[in-house]
């Protein structure tokens, strides 16, 4: 009896060169934070078109690692060499003149300093089913977040990335959803408060109360009273797992939160607003989302392996399918997807009461 083959073609196949990328891609990496953290990208950005000796000496470094480092920089097509003279590829200099250079660099540190010192776990975490990567910073919070205020350093570059993060992305929020309709607001772990402060930017009739961990709450507020903002937003350290919520409110906001915790974590925080929200307020998520087939987007799925290994127990990109499931057992009926179509794969989830 002849066996037929049941296994179906690929649709796009991976190419030795695709995989070569994937065997060497902590290497690739490496060059990009490098080009980052010693100032190629922003010499260029500057200065286009100069040697490789030219380089070295403005960025003070030998003539064998500034052969390394433009070698591994041109063959990833970050720069560009013309003859013997380099210049930054078309999407490096697209950031400098966005004007957000800046944010893509706190996001190559914060890769490069925290995800990969904690993904240095992963397996690990995958066959312990959880965070194993939490040991590569001591302290004794339960969490990555408890133990930031332990770690000073760490927490610096943690709250510029999440503020960068925030930066590149709450304009997709700010766009596609209406506050003029609400009066009161909890941004839930709002962090160093840079969604609330540009929330309160473009709506200063809003009152927004930010939740947050004790030991951060100081870094949220110090940024508030620097945006003059201290009438409209206030600050309050609290467990969200634990405190009460405020009362008889209009809108809950949890901005990049609903990917640290498991589903049931999930359900249990969205319940909590769902029971603290007047009828006819609103829950919205915004953050990273997954298809529903969970085949992509690619940065989806790379990014849940920093969840898996660091931050906290079962967190990860979950699907748009995940969210509204936890929405309708924590007793939403009425939910609205908004998807953002930007590079990062951001959506929105509205659910009213």
């Amino acid at each position: 009896m002849k066996m037929t083959n049941s296994v179906k073609k690929d649709e796009s196949p991976l190419e030795m060169n695709d995989l070569n990328l994937l065997l060497f891609g902590h290497a690739a990496f490496q060059y990009l934070y490098a080009g980052c953290e010693l100032g190629v990208f922003q010499l260029l950005s500057k200065q286009p078109n100069l040697s490789k000796s030219e380089i070295g000496s403005l960025l003070k470094l030998e003539p064998y690692p500034s052969k390394c480092l433009l070698f591994g920089l041109t063959a990833l097509k970050l720069i560009i060499k013309t003859g013997e003279t380099y210049q930054n590829s078309s999407i490096i200099q697209k950031l400098f003149e966005d004007e957000i250079w800046q944010e893509f660099f706190d996001i190559v540190l914060f890769e490069a300093r925290i995800v990969y010192v904690g993904q240095l776990d992963f397996v690990e975490s995958l066959r312990q089913n959880k965070n194993v990567g939490l040991r590569q910073f001591p302290g004794k919070g339960a969490d990555f977040y408890h133990r930031l205020a332990e770690n000073p350093e760490i927490e610096k570059i943690f709250y510029q990335y999440m503020s960068s993060w925030s930066k590149l992305t709450n304009p997709l929020l700010l766009e596609k959803v209406d506050f003029s309709k609400f009066n009161k607001i909890v941004d839930v772990s709002g962090g160093d408060a840079t969604n609330a402060i540009a929330i309160a930017n473009k709506y200063p009739h809003l009152q927004i109360s930010l939740l947050e961990i004790p030991d951060s709450c100081p870094i949220a507020q110090k940024k508030i009273d620097r945006h003059g903002l201290t009438n409209q937003i206030h600050v309050r350290g609290c467990d969200i797992f634990v405190d009460d919520f405020p009362q008889e409110q209009e809108c809950f906001l949890f901005i990049h939160v609903l990917v640290i915790w498991t589903l049931a974590e999930n359900t249990l925080l969205l319940r909590r607003a769902y029971e603290a929200l007047k009828p006819g307020g609103s829950a919205i998520i915004f953050n990273s989302i997954s298809s529903d087939r969970e085949d992509g987007p690619v940065m989806s799925a790379l990014d849940s392996a920093y969840f898996v290994s660091l931050p906290a127990t079962g967190g990860m990109i979950y699907t748009w399918n995940d969210h509204e499931q936890c929405l309708r057992e924590a007793g939403f009926t009425k939910i609205e997807r908004i998807p953002c179509n930007f590079w990062t794969p951001h959506g929105i989830i509205i659910a009213t009461k």
